[in-house]
């Protein structure tokens, strides 16, 4: 009898499982990015807004991409290639076929943000990505349209604004998606936020866009909605600056004394509980969260206590969700500031022959480093002009490249082709964390060291940067100071 109640318990376990996590394929066709890497990421959540890498791989030559991974909610996902991107929802245990392209038209005038354009090569109307947006070109189209009475920033838009809402809800009902009707009201209950004035009070008679009326339709005993974009944008903006402004007030007293003397998430949450608006305890748990990453960038509060209290609910926390986004913002807020006079992260990544090297074997000289890829043309020019660098400083000043293209290969074919370039050059590999220690957001990045690792540039100027840009440092210059300055 044991033996069969064990075996029906490891069977309910293994079936129970695999319901919260299924297997989801986003594949199609790239054609036009042949060869190139393309990246599937998402974010672990929407507070701490931390990115979370889901794969990689490269598009075949057929331009054939695939990713196969465990899903367990809905949740936005977004494909890069290069400095191109564009995003839309997976379901848990979906198979999305996709077509992506890049037209210039459309980007015209981009220059960080260029969009990939997405084709679903078997589009369902009433599925998710098609309701979705079936919804916000018409809502870009309703607020190109009523322009005039959005600039006004009164009243007189919300009567409009109301009835298209309904109107879309009522177009999206036969999806019967609680996932798409959340996304339409949240992207409404937005744009109503930030029509928030300061009205007269016979206005208030008119309208209801008031913050007591958007919290009793949005957010009262509603769920709270950790995976919907839509639902935590609204959710910030809603209480951007409340948590301060209710420590900053003589009844908020002990908030402040919650954090800075008791370092002390029960007593936090202690203070909290008299305020009507935070009745639930999941809800004001997260209040509390999105409240102390915004206090965390003063200086009125202990940042070591906010710590401490995060890590309390990190660990203890009967919320699984809590734990989480208490653990990114404690990576958010303690993650050194990179910039001038700080120590440079140490690192150690492989070179073109596969060695380990670490940034500590090149203490004792200038160290000037530039990370770079393969589709960056800037990159490939400015790699002949540090050539040139290299000649006329060797041996007073190290010079390493760092590639940050994902695949191996792409670093060292590169140096087939250009086998003048005999400085060093390493591959980020497997540490993908190096880009935002070094807070590399665009390619080419250049960053110039003294003999102790400590930054002095940042961003550094460029080889030849004088030629092309004249407002920029002459890293020419910097260097031969620096050279000649010890």
């Amino acid at each position: 009898m044991r033996k069969i109640n064990l075996i029906f318990i490891l069977s309910f376990l293994f079936f129970t499982t695999n319901l919260l996590a299924s297997k989801t394929v986003v594949k199609g066709n790239a054609s036009k990015f042949k060869g190139k890497e393309l990246i599937l990421y998402t974010y672990s959540d929407y507070i701490s807004t931390k990115k979370e890498d889901i794969g990689f791989t490269t598009i075949k030559q057929n331009g054939a991409y695939s990713f196969e991974f465990d899903a367990t909610e809905i949740k936005k996902v977004y494909l890069r290639i290069e400095d191109k991107i564009t995003s839309f929802f997976i379901k848990p245990g979906e198979v999305y076929n996709i077509n992506l392209i890049y037209s210039k038209e459309l980007n015209k005038g981009r220059v960080y943000d260029k969009q990939l354009s997405l084709i679903f090569n078997f589009p369902v109307p009433t599925e998710l990505n098609q309701q979705i947006g079936k919804f916000n070109r018409k809502f870009d189209a309703f607020i190109s349209q009523n322009r005039i009475l959005f600039e006004k920033r009164n009243h007189s838009i919300e009567p409009k604004l109301k009835s298209f809402q309904i109107k879309m809800l009522k177009e999206t009902a036969n999806a019967n998606s609680k996932f798409v009707t959340a996304y339409i009201n949240y992207s409404i209950a937005i744009t109503q936020n930030s029509l928030d004035v300061s009205y007269k009070k016979t206005d208030l008679k008119k309208g209801n866009n008031t913050k007591a009326n958007r919290y009793l339709e949005y957010l009262d005993k509603k769920p709270i909605l950790y995976d919907n974009p839509e639902y935590i944008k609204f959710y910030k903006a809603f209480f951007k600056g409340e948590f301060k402004r209710l420590s900053l007030k003589l009844q908020g007293f002990d908030i402040s004394k919650a954090i800075n003397d008791k370092a002390s998430h029960s007593e936090l949450i202690k203070a909290l509980s008299k305020y009507p608006f935070l009745e639930n305890d999941e809800f004001k748990n997260l209040f509390m969260l999105n409240g102390l990453l915004e206090v965390s960038r003063g200086k009125y509060f202990t940042k070591k206590n906010i710590i401490t209290i995060l890590n309390e609910v990190k660990s203890n926390s009967k919320y699984p969700k809590h734990k989480i986004i208490a653990s990114n913002i404690i990576d958010r807020i303690t993650k050194k500031k990179f910039g001038i006079g700080s120590p440079a992260p140490i690192f150690k990544l492989k070179n073109r022959n596969k060695e380990t090297v670490s940034l500590n074997n090149f203490k004792g000289k200038p160290v000037y480093i530039n990370f770079w890829t393969n589709w960056s043309v800037p990159s490939q020019k400015e790699m002949k002009i540090m050539q040139l660098l290299y000649k006329k400083y060797k041996g007073k000043i190290e010079f390493i490249s760092i590639c940050s293209d994902n695949d191996y290969s792409k670093m060292t074919s590169f140096l087939a082709k250009n086998n003048g370039y005999n400085w060093t050059f390493l591959h980020v590999g497997n540490d993908k964390k190096i880009l935002s220690n070094y807070s590399v957001v665009t390619f080419p990045t250049y960053i110039l060291m003294d003999e102790n690792l400590k930054v002095v540039k940042f961003p550094a100027g460029r080889p030849g940067g004088t030629a092309e840009r004249a407002t920029e440092d002459n890293i020419d210059r910097d260097i031969y100071e620096l050279i000649n300055n010890k």
